[in-house]
């Protein structure tokens, strides 16, 4: 962001933050446990999401029994088998969240909340095919995100608290980090792009919170890029105020609200 200097996703103040390993899944920052940090403000030993995919009952305490959560394949396996797992949604957290606690608020596809099964389903159907057919997926998704975004907006003029979710740059980053810097720059305008278009369209006075919680980096051994150990945060407005943990999100969107 800043190499490139994208000034809509940079704003008056960024800074960046080491992801702690209580984040980690497989080695690396994993999103769903993060994000559901970010909106309960409580350690993943707290809010309990440890994975995108969930079974809920008796199968989710067994895919986390030792000899079976190595299995490489299961998802497509237990798929056949006509169980069908769903991403983390509000009712499978164990404790409340920013939008339970400030009224009037929107959620738009925020991972932990209300997250789109269907997206991650779509993704999941073409992975195994060729990069491109993935990539224009994602790029799809990542439209209807907008369009559902910018409704949103449109519709609820009243809200204190309004938060989006945008993944483009991660399945991208994945995918071209190593082979093509050139798409990774697209999808990063886009985001650029589309933060200026937001930080026109909201009330004036509004903060604008930006958070990422991961960086890419491409990794010589592999074709794909994988998550580096720093998260990104940037504000509309300048402040002392630096957080260094997930969790330190919620009590300051708390303060801005109140």
């Amino acid at each position: 962001v800043k190499k490139w200097r994208l000034k809509n996703l940079l704003q008056r103040r960024y800074g960046t933050f080491e992801v702690g390993r209580e984040y980690f899944y497989r080695e690396e920052p994993y999103s769903p446990i993060i994000w559901t940090s970010v909106i309960t403000g409580r350690k993943p030993e707290e809010h309990g999401i440890r994975a995108w995919w969930l079974y809920g009952g008796i199968l989710e305490r067994i895919r986390w029994w030792p000899i079976i959560r190595h299995i490489k394949g299961k998802r497509r396996i237990l798929w056949r088998l006509g169980l069908k797992a769903h991403v983390p949604n509000r009712g499978d957290l164990r404790c409340e969240t920013i939008f339970d606690v400030v009224k009037p608020s929107v959620a738009v596809y925020v991972p932990g909340y209300n997250e789109s099964t269907e997206f991650h389903e779509r993704l999941f159907k073409v992975s195994g095919w060729n990069v491109d057919r993935y990539i224009r997926e994602a790029w799809r998704i990542h439209e209807e995100r907008k369009r559902a975004t910018l409704r949103a907006l449109e519709e609820n003029r009243n809200w204190k608290l309004f938060m989006a979710y945008f993944d483009l740059a991660d399945h991208v980053g994945h995918t071209y980090i190593k082979r093509n810097r050139l798409r990774v720059l697209r999808a990063y305008l886009e985001l650029n792009s589309l933060a200026g278009r937001l930080q026109e369209l909201v009330p004036p006075g509004t903060i604008f919170l930006i958070i990422s919680d991961h960086g890419m980096r491409a990794v010589e051994d592999d074709v794909a890029g994988r998550h580096t150990t720093y998260a990104f945060w940037s504000l509309n407005l300048d402040t002392d105020w630096e957080p260094r943990d997930f969790t330190d999100f919620y009590p300051k969107i708390l303060e801005w609200t109140r």
